[in-house]
């Protein structure tokens, strides 16, 4: 139940909100009233409204001249208000800091756990946040490092992802992993950064070996369909690009030049060579891929597969041109995108039926067609009935559909969970339908909130001189059911719920004077609204 206290406040802001729309006093206090609140309690609010209305008029004078005061001290002494701050006059020293254990801005009286007085989080060091391995070795991503250590836990100042057995997740701990990996010769992980670039560009290859005993070197083979196309060495020294030296990390880099000029799309498989002090050689053909693009601008941005095989998602630019790193934003906005839609059950368990695509021939293509005509030519296998293409535009509110299968929607989107009830034919061909952009949802909220509308034909500047008149009004609503009420000199005349708009025409008998009439109407989401009506009369 609300406090007094509230309910007055919630009173006030209605009061406050009505008048200042036009309403007469008389109007708002029917409302109250026959909503059930006391007369002479609402009188007290509506003497109080008018008394603070009387104050603020007087007081806006003298604020002026105190803002007009405050700027021309700031500007007289620039370094006291540098100094002196109103937020720090009000606080007494050692009230304000930082609480450790969830690293944010709060006094000491709020904080359960460390508190560092009047310090900013982000100057602290247990602020950091990075990798920290348990004592199992379960690696805990984005974790504090004050947290981490307090717990006598191991840290690192990196992102998991970013940490070869941390990235290597099985149901096993890294512990568990490596006691049965031990002694397993060759046994490792490998990474390449990133999966996929064009021709000309450099790519980084790391192999973690979790036992490197006798290991006399480890090599590479880039094969392509007809055969090993180059051979790169791995190094363990902290020099070429694999971590610090002699960490079991062997990595280099390996530059894509040396393939043989060519068109299109080159699929590079690795071999992995390991050779021990023993003269013994073991050979491990790896699963992961390297793709290598050349006259082509459709980059795969996913493990990549035949396309035949699989159903694509085209990513491309709308409105990126204008921006000084365009490419750089698009191609952030792609992974943020993936990350959200990959988030959905419907396309987490089925990765391996997509491939996916950034189209960077252009960051701006206004002309669907001329753009859908450059995908075809540039990305395997495309077919518009079976594959998507995604336009992200900074500049778009809303998520439209340009083509079939193609949309046009804000790179910021989220998507409704029913999105998993659908086949993925359904999903393509109704995307948009399961995209929340911004915009969307502050329609929606609005949507929910906007109250009926109420159109009065009656005119009610004119001075009737008969008592017959005919009151006619309309009622449409973003949210039916509405039920609508009538009211005259406070007598219920009538109340009807309609389920779309709807005009109403009812006989008044006006007295002499002024007539007052209060409609009302309260949709399914109990927003409501009321006109108020006037009508004068002189009748001899």
């Amino acid at each position: 139940m609300l406090s007094k206290k509230k309910i007055d406040k919630k009173l006030r802001k209605y009061i406050r909100d009505y008048l200042s729309k036009g309403y007469t006093k008389h109007a708002v206090r029917h409302v109250l009233v026959k909503h059930g609140y006391d007369e002479s309690y609402v009188e007290g609010l509506l003497k109080k409204h008018f008394e603070l209305e009387f104050i603020k008029k007087y007081a806006i004078a003298a604020l002026i001249l105190f803002v007009i005061s405050f700027f021309s001290n700031s500007l007289i002494s620039t370094n006291q208000a540098q100094k002196i701050t109103g937020f720090a006059a009000k606080l007494s020293v050692g009230d304000e800091g930082c609480c450790t254990s969830i690293c944010q801005q709060t006094f000491k009286n709020e904080c359960y756990g460390k508190f560092a007085v009047n310090k900013k989080c982000n100057e602290l060091e247990d602020c950091k946040a990075g990798c920290c391995t348990d004592k199992e070795g379960y690696c805990l991503t984005n974790y504090l490092y004050g947290n981490c250590i307090d717990n006598n836990l191991s840290y690192l100042n990196k992102d998991c992802n970013d940490i070869v057995f941390c990235a290597n997740i099985t149901d096993k701990s890294y512990e568990s992993r490596l006691h049965n990996v031990k002694k397993k010769k060759s046994f490792g992980v490998l990474k390449i950064n990133p999966n996929s670039g064009y021709y000309g560009s450099s790519f980084n290859i790391q192999y973690y070996i979790y036992d490197n005993t006798d290991i006399l070197s480890i090599s590479v083979n880039i094969k392509d369909i007809s055969g090993v196309a180059d051979v790169l060495t791995l190094y363990d020294d902290g020099s070429h690009n694999d971590g610090a030296k002699n960490d079991n990390l062997y990595g280099n880099n390996w530059h894509s030049s040396k393939l043989r000029q060519f068109d299109g799309f080159k699929k590079l498989g690795m071999e992995m060579i390991i050779k021990y002090k023993d003269e013994a050689q073991e050979s491990i053909n790896e699963a992961q891929n390297i793709v290598v693009l050349s006259n082509n601008k459709c980059m795969p941005i996913s493990d990549w597969s035949d396309a035949n095989e699989r159903r694509s998602i085209i990513f491309a630019a709308d409105n990126y041109d204008a921006l000084k790193n365009g490419y750089q934003k698009f191609e952030s906005d792609v992974f943020n995108f993936i990350n959200v839609l990959f988030s959905v059950d419907k396309f987490a368990n089925n990765k391996e039926q997509f491939n996916l695509y950034r189209f960077e021939q252009s960051l701006s293509n206004p002309n669907t067609q001329n753009l859908l005509r450059s995908i075809s030519a540039s990305c395997p296998s495309y077919f518009n009935r079976k594959d998507m293409v995604i336009i992200l535009d900074d500049n778009e509110q809303t998520c439209s559909a340009e083509s079939l299968n193609v949309v046009k929607l804000n790179p910021q989107v989220l998507f409704y969970k029913n999105v998993s009830n659908s086949q993925i034919n359904e999903t393509f061909a109704n995307f948009c339908s399961y995209a929340i952009t911004p915009k969307k949802i502050a329609d929606e909220i609005i949507s929910y909130a906007t109250p009926p509308k109420i159109v009065v034909h009656t005119l009610d500047n004119v001075t009737y001189n008969t008592s017959n008149v005919n009151l006619s009004f309309s009622i449409s609503a973003t949210n039916y059911p509405v039920n609508n009420s009538v009211f005259f000199s406070d007598l219920l005349l009538s109340n009807n719920m309609v389920s779309q708009e709807t005009d109403f025409s009812m006989p008044l008998r006006l007295a002499n004077g002024t007539n007052e009439i209060i409609i009302e109407a309260t949709d399914k989401n109990q927003n409501t609204a009321f006109a108020q009506v006037l009508l004068n009369a002189t009748i001899k």
